[in-house]
């Protein structure tokens, strides 16, 4: 019973019955095909036709997927959780989402690698995540950059009053150009374009790519795409399709936890964010940092690199759709790296190390060059 409630409240049902149902309306139920009482598992089907379309191009979109399948139904009386495990999508959904425009061959190109198994870029967050004025850091920027390749926004930093913008990108952009000349490697910096609307994200975005000039291949831009929801996410991939869209997942753990017991998991998260046109995305450590999670997470790294794979329940296909990167940061160092890497199975990925560079007894260079040994 509370499975036919919740399949009804995600598709044609309500209630009660009403008199506006029709034979028409009842060929969009979704239908519960699976239910296993002792496991909890309960699978449900939804017909494509379900889910809104966009006026412009007909194309589908994930504000209205996770509006039904993870919408009132959450909320429910009767039902006292219902977390989404796995979801799967048909070839002809993945035709109707953007995925990536950029992925990490576009980085390994900047970085003048080889376009296949380029290997680690060993990357941070700027540190302190807050407090930092423009020189302080652009200096910072630069001290890493004299060992590494991938600077990044921490996910609050972007706009503050005592480091504004316009005057902290400038500083980013000759630390970047200093760095570039006295290591004779190209460096690369994900900034932060999040916010509440559509123009002050494009604002951002134009005067970052502005101030980089032909640098701005360089250049990734960050949302917090959790928070900001998928119309941020779809904004940045839509309007910068030549810049590589880095997905911060901050707050995902209020309904991913494992302690959670609703919402979705991190491995869902992950998937739908490919579709969204997430180039690359945090997907924690695997349980070798600080953050929550277990070594067989990696098949959220799995999912998302390769164009098939076994998820939690579903074989997914993925058509031809570029990757997602799997971006990895939370307490990472040089001595906790090559487990992690033993249990991922290969080293092809982005990791932001900010603690494990800028707490480096040496200097944040010696910390960048010991991320690099400790892949290698």
């Amino acid at each position: 019973e509370a499975a036919a409630h919740f399949a009804a409240e995600s598709s044609t049902g309500t209630n009660v019955e009403v008199s506006t149902t029709d034979d028409f309306t009842k060929g969009l139920d979704a239908l519960v095909y699976h239910i296993d009482e002792a496991t909890e598992d309960m699978r449900i089907a939804y017909p494509m036709d379900l889910f809104d379309r966009n006026v412009t191009d007909g194309r589908m979109m994930m504000v209205s997927i996770l509006t039904l399948v993870i919408g009132n139904n959450q909320g429910m009386g009767d039902i006292q959780h219902a977390k989404i495990h796995d979801i799967y999508f048909p070839e002809r959904a993945i035709q109707l989402f953007d995925g990536p425009s950029k992925d990490i061959s576009d980085m390994w190109r900047v970085l003048g690698r080889p376009l296949k198994d380029g290997g680690y870029i060993a990357g941070t967050i700027i540190k302190p995540k807050l407090g930092l004025r423009p020189e302080p850091f652009a200096h910072a920027a630069y001290q890493f950059w004299l060992g590494g390749d991938f600077i990044k926004n921490d996910e609050p930093q972007g706009n503050q009053v005592f480091a504004p913008m316009k005057k902290t990108i400038p500083l980013v952009v000759d630390a970047m150009k200093r760095a570039m000349d006295e290591t004779g490697q190209a460096k690369l910096f994900s900034a932060n374009i999040t916010a509440d609307d559509h123009y002050e994200m494009c604002a951002r975005a134009d005067f970052i790519l502005e101030a980089f000039g032909p640098d701005a291949d360089k250049v990734a831009f960050l949302v917090d795409g959790f928070v900001g929801g998928p119309g941020m996410v779809t904004t940045a991939r839509r309007q910068y399709a030549n810049q590589y869209l880095h997905y911060h997942r901050a707050g995902h753990g209020m309904v991913t936890s494992p302690s959670a017991k609703r919402g979705y998991t991190a491995f869902v998260l992950a998937k739908i964010s490919r579709l969204q046109g997430a180039s690359g995305i945090h997907v924690g450590t695997m349980g070798y940092g600080k953050m929550e999670g277990e070594n067989d997470d990696r098949m959220i790294a799995y999912m998302i690199e390769r164009d098939e794979c076994q998820g939690p329940v579903y074989f997914q296909k993925w058509y031809g759709m570029k990757p997602t990167t799997p971006i990895i940061s939370g307490g990472m160092n040089a001595l906790r790296l090559p487990g992690f890497f033993q249990n991922l199975g290969h080293g092809n990925v982005i990791n932001t190390s900010g603690g494990g560079s800028y707490g480096h007894i040496d200097s944040p260079a010696a910390g960048a060059i010991s991320l690099r040994q400790s892949y290698e």
